[in-house]
């Protein structure tokens, strides 16, 4: 929750939703209510893995840090096309990650790389620290076009500005 705490002490006008499950969203809860925000920054059960789980529509922005890695790219594909539907017209979506490809230094790059190996043996088995190409096509095949692309945000991360395609 810290980052919905701050975006909605930066703004009086903005409102924030939280999709998370149980446990994370127990915590950001009594966060949030011991600053009073509570009735800015709502709080919604998902399971971004259920592909049956559609998302409310109406959002003008989705933020998504340092989540998406978590996914294999078929659980990618689902997740993105569901916040494409979920925005309304003209809507954003903000990713930031930390692509291997694009670091400064090789043994950054590695040490990402390295993380792969992890999410693969250890974690979950399906997901990886990816080349920022997969990324690219899988965002503009769920209906999204990219307005900008910010390297080195950081030490290590690309932000991906991304507009929903209106058809």
């Amino acid at each position: 929750g810290k980052w919905a705490m701050a975006s909605v002490q930066y703004d009086p006008d903005v409102q924030v939703t939280i999709m998370d499950l149980p446990g994370q969203l127990n915590d950001a809860e009594k966060k949030i209510k011991e600053k009073g925000l509570q009735d800015r920054i709502h709080l919604l059960q998902a399971n971004m893995l259920d592909e049956h789980n559609g998302l409310p529509s109406g959002f003008d922005v989705i933020w998504m840090s340092q989540f998406l890695d978590c996914f294999s790219e078929a659980e990618l594909s689902s997740i993105l096309k569901r916040c494409h539907d979920a925005l309304s017209n003209g809507g954003k979506l903000y990713i930031l990650e930390g692509f291997w490809d694009r670091q400064k230094f090789e043994t950054a790059a590695f040490c990402l790389q390295q993380t792969s190996i992890y999410f693969t043996a250890l974690a979950n088995g399906n997901s990886q620290m990816y080349d920022s190409r997969v990324f690219v096509k899988l965002v503009r095949d769920a209906g999204f076009t990219i307005q900008e692309e910010i390297d080195d945000n950081g030490l290590s991360h690309t932000l991906l500005k991304c507009q929903k395609e209106i058809h």
